[in-house]
Parts: structure tokens; sequence; C-alpha cells
């Protein structure tokens, strides 16, 4: 992973595309957290953006939210939707998808996150470029910048999810931008997750794309856990409910 992030940082430095010659020395790099290659199933999430970490690592700054300071800027990690809905949607996966109710709160789920203990998973960003800006809303014009950088002769997204070997990818509603992660074979589409088989450079995944993990005012039981679960179940990745 690390020859192909220092590539990257090179192809970036050595653009055409002034904005993102200049952004190369605040790249982004995220990729997996320890123990993920011998959890019983390799989940992967993959999300828009980084926000206010220019030139950190993501993997580093959110290891430590989660496991030590148990916070994401002033709000408790337990009610930022989008973290505690990764820890606690991974949790459910690798422990045979429990009822929503019998998952540990996501502080829990940290104390032994990325332990030999605990669970773990890998994520990465479409854009290697950090949202610096107030706005909760995705920068598009930054993350596609990012994204055809990234892609134009060499296609280090696709790289990337190839290394990671996953066998389940979670994706934070990128629609047409996933044709980045490799060559996509539809499975099926219900009004909650869109389901995909995914080829990246031989590496075969299930692929699912839902909404993303920040939407606010949404039941993380009837729009997110559930209807991942059952995608999961049908793709046959994953055993039938038990009756």
């Amino acid at each position: 992973m690390a020859s192909l992030f220092r590539d990257w940082h090179e192809s970036y430095a050595a653009s055409a595309d002034p904005k993102i010659r200049g952004s190369a020395d605040e790249m982004v790099f995220d990729g997996f957290y320890p123990f993920y290659f011998s959890q019983p199933l390799r989940i992967l999430f993959i999300g828009r953006e980084s926000r206010g970490i220019k030139g950190c690592n993501y993997l580093e700054v959110l290891h430590d939210a989660y496991s030590n300071s148990q916070t994401i800027g002033d709000r408790s990690l337990n009610f930022d939707a989008f973290h505690s809905r990764k820890l606690s949607i991974a949790w459910g996966l690798l422990n045979g998808m429990p009822a929503w109710p019998d998952i540990p709160y996501a502080t829990e789920i940290g104390d032994t996150f990325a332990t030999s203990s605990g669970i773990s998973f890998a994520f990465m960003n479409l854009s290697k470029l950090s949202n610096e800006g107030d706005r909760w809303q995705s920068d598009w014009a930054t993350i596609g910048a990012s994204q055809g950088a990234s892609t134009r002769g060499r296609n280090f997204i696709r790289e990337q999810v190839s290394l990671l070997a996953p066998n389940i990818i979670i994706a934070m509603n990128l629609k047409e931008r996933l044709g980045s992660l490799g060559t996509l074979e539809v499975i099926e589409h219900t009004p909650d997750v869109n389901s995909y088989w995914l080829d990246s450079d031989g590496h075969r995944s299930l692929l699912l794309d839902t909404w993303h993990f920040a939407l606010p005012g949404k039941n993380s039981i009837t729009w997110f856990y559930e209807p991942i679960c059952e995608a999961a179940r049908r793709s046959g990745i994953l055993p039938a409910a038990t009756p």
C-alpha cells in the first residue's frame, strides 16, 4: 500500500491541473486498520471525502477517535451518525447480524476496535483531498477533480480496492462514480441499496451502494442496517437468516 500511495502522490505532484498539483502534499491517505485481514469477513467502507484533516493520515486520526478520545469534534462517538453507524453495522455483519438493539454502543465497540479481541475494517474515501469548508454538503467539484486525477491513465482507486481485497464493500451513495472502483455487474436495485458484483483488477467483491451514513433524520435500522443485511444475505455472501 505504501508504494501505491507514493506513486499516487507523485502523480498529483506532476498533474497538469494546478489545483491538484498544488494539493499533492495535502493528500489524505486511508486504508485498513490493524487486524482487518484476520476478520472472518473483510469489510471496506467507501466514503466521499475527509473533512478538516488535510495532509493527515485518516486512519491515525480516526483510530484515536474510536479507541481513545471516543469523540468526533465536540460530539460523543455514540452521537456521530457517520462513525457510529460504521462501527455498529460492521459489528453486526461480523457477529451474525443480530437485531440492532443487541449491537453494543459505538463507544463499547471502540474499546477493542482494531485489536485481536475486537472488530476491524478498512476505509477509503473516493477523494484524497480534504474538505476544509464549513458547510456540511459534499464538495463535489473537489471530489470530481480528485477522482479524475486518480483515474486518468492509471486507476489508483481501483488498485487500492484490489490491494484491500474486501469481501464486501459498503459505499456511501456514490452512484455513477462507482465505475472508478472496477467493473460492475448489477445484482439488484432496491430503494435503499443497489447491489453489484465488483471486479477490481481480478479481485471480486460484493458492492452495496447505500445511503450516506451521515444522512440526518433517518432511522439506522430501517434505512441502513436491515437493508444492508438483507442485500448481503440475498447475494449469498452471508448466511440466510435463521428461521
